[in-house]
């Protein structure tokens, strides 16, 4: 596939990384030499240094051909009119980044028929749903739904010794309703086997059932959540995005920390009784211990400030917070956040990133996430088997080393299976790889030209 990506950040260096190492055709303008000479040093790309509005730099990075175009710079209007540009040079799909989508309200369709774009991601909305989502769940670090919700992907950290960290997996008396897809283990990131054994600290990917996924959870030692509080820290952008998503959510109380006082009254007056807004600083000790902030369920840091995030939420856990959760503005800072035990550190720009890789795929595959920083994908596709072949067992499917199938769905039927599990072509299949094995699992379930034809 011919991708030509404006804007060489976070968001576009992400993208270019992982296409490229799939084997597409990638150009990236940025108007930054220095960033396009360290995309030309690090990844198999095309670096141009230019204006990505205009039409020259674009038709010499190849727009006018491309099968998908991005405009992913910090520059909302820049991207706008790069979309629009890219659009009638012939770029035939058009994904749009901006900052907050609110510009486009009521006017939706007027803005995509003008500017050309395909989709219009959100950086902020995309973040405050990601955090949004984890709070409403159970204890879950992060969360990913297949299938119209029937399969969910979870992301859960092993806090203390329990019966899960006694025995071999195989061992264990597990809810038959999910399974146990990846570990990260301090700097390992792994499909276990029957063999492998759960540590204190580990992050487990698991992929099942809700119920059963929440029953796992509760043999992991978490309590039934009843009510939960919850304190927001800083009132501007994915702040406030987060509180409007969780105000009204049956048992969340939500109190949102704010330095400005200006703004902190306007926010008040935004919000009904049921959001309680304070004057003050997340990292102001005092003011936590007045507040009683220890006794919170979740502590979200979402400030443009790193450090203060990050000491924020030290500070939060130490009080005795059940969850932190901060707001990455360098997502070089991920790994420094998971070193420190913030439980979920979430990047606005490479959420967005992986939102737009789902859409690269969107031809041959229905949903995809990326997880742990790109180093293990979610895929759910269609099973078409090769041979002639109506049904197949997993265990000779021939799956790449690395690749799991955490789920089947049959018409209305959730299936978690074992080696002995029949997949039937037409099968939803919602499985775990390392990102290596993504051409040969693709061409495992490919549908036959015959199916095409059709």
């Amino acid at each position: 596939m011919d991708i030509v990506i404006v804007g060489a950040g976070e968001v576009g260096y992400h993208l270019g990384d992982i296409l490229s190492r799939e084997g597409h055709r990638v150009g990236v303008i940025d108007t930054d030499p220095d960033k396009a000479k360290s995309l030309t040093e690090a990844l198999d790309v095309q670096a141009l240094v230019g204006d990505g509005t205009e039409a020259d730099m674009l038709s010499r990075a190849g727009a006018s051909k491309a099968d998908l175009f991005v405009a992913v710079t910090n520059n909302d209007q820049v991207n706008m009119l790069a979309s629009m540009v890219a659009r009638n040079l012939g770029a035939k799909r058009v994904i749009l980044r901006l900052k907050e989508t609110r510009r486009l309200q009521g006017y939706r369709y007027f803005y995509k028929r003008c500017l050309g774009f395909d989709v219009a991601l959100s950086t902020q909305e995309l973040a405050a749903e990601e955090i949004a989502s984890t709070v409403r769940e159970q204890h879950a670090l992060e969360v990913e739904s297949f299938a119209d919700g029937r399969v969910q992907m979870r992301r859960l950290r092993v806090r203390q010794e329990s019966e899960l960290t006694s025995d071999a997996l195989k061992n264990l008396r597990l809810p038959g309703g999910l399974l146990v897809a990846a570990i990260s283990r301090k700097d390992r990131f792994f499909v276990p086997t029957g063999d492998d054994q759960l540590s204190v600290d580990d992050q487990i990917y698991l992929i099942g059932r809700a119920p059963d996924l929440d029953e796992f959870e509760l043999l992991s030692g978490a309590d039934k959540l009843g009510k939960r509080s919850v304190v927001i820290m800083g009132g501007s952008g994915v702040g406030r995005e987060i509180t409007r998503k969780l105000q009204g959510v049956p048992g969340v109380s939500i109190r949102l920390l704010e330095r400005n006082v200006a703004k902190a009254k306007k926010i008040a007056s935004e919000y009904s009784s049921d959001v309680m807004v304070l004057i003050g600083d997340g990292s102001d000790l005092d003011l936590l211990l007045e507040e009683r902030i220890g006794e919170a369920n979740v502590f979200i840091a979402t400030t443009s400030d790193d450090e203060d995030n990050m000491v924020a939420c030290q500070l939060a856990r130490s009080l005795g917070v059940e969850r932190t959760v901060a707001v990455i503005n360098k997502a070089s800072y991920r790994r420094i956040y998971d070193l420190l035990g913030v439980d979920l550190a979430v990047s606005p720009r490479i959420l967005c990133a992986n939102r737009i890789l789902r859409f690269v795929r969107s031809s041959s595959v229905s949903s995809i996430a990326v997880v742990a920083d790109g180093r293990g994908e979610v895929l759910e596709l269609e099973a078409y088997l090769k041979g002639g072949k109506n049904a197949r067992k997993v265990k000779n499917l021939g799956l790449p080393r690395g690749t799991v199938i955490g789920a089947l769905v049959r018409r209305e039927e959730v299936i978690i299976p074992s080696g002995d599990t029949v997949v039937e072509n037409g099968d939803q299949v919602i499985l775990f790889t390392l990102p290596d094995n993504l051409a040969g699992v693709e061409d495992l379930f490919r549908r036959p030209k015959a199916f095409l034809a059709d």
